[in-house]
């Protein structure tokens, strides 16, 4: 993982994470696509995007769209990987049901350091994947 990402909060991975999906999705992501994504309002986004360039992670300029930079993308990617792997394990292995599955996986997300993610990855590689649920 980056080492700029341990200076993010929770809350700054969370936008990365979310402009990273839009753009995926939309080809762009809008300061009011990133509040509806994330449940908050227009000028707590423009705060954070405003940290988030600072740190050289987002390309931001009033009024226009928002663009990951190499590096704001890389964490971003990293945290989507974590993510869908944490899912994976908590629904697959563990039986969640999805919903729950994506709530925990998103707190832990933050949460779990490099090196127990990869010894979890390595695990659910080494047991044939996640198992499909019912």
């Amino acid at each position: 993982m980056p080492a700029v990402s341990h200076e993010l909060s929770s809350s700054l991975e969370d936008y990365l994470e979310a402009i990273y999906h839009l753009v995926r999705e939309n080809r762009v992501a809008r300061v009011r696509d990133i509040a509806e994504r994330l449940g908050v309002q227009m000028p707590s986004v423009t705060g954070a995007l405003r940290s988030l360039a600072a740190k050289g992670l987002v390309n931001h300029d009033p009024y226009s769209y928002v663009t990951l930079t190499p590096a704001g993308e890389r964490i971003a990617r990293d945290m989507v990987r974590r993510h869908e792997v944490l899912t994976g394990f908590l629904s697959g292995f563990l039986g969640l049901d999805l919903a729950a599955a994506e709530r925990n996986a998103c707190a832990m997300e933050h949460a779990i350091e490099p090196q127990v993610l990869d010894r979890l990855v390595a695990f659910v590689e080494g047991a044939g994947g996640v198992p499909k649920t019912a």
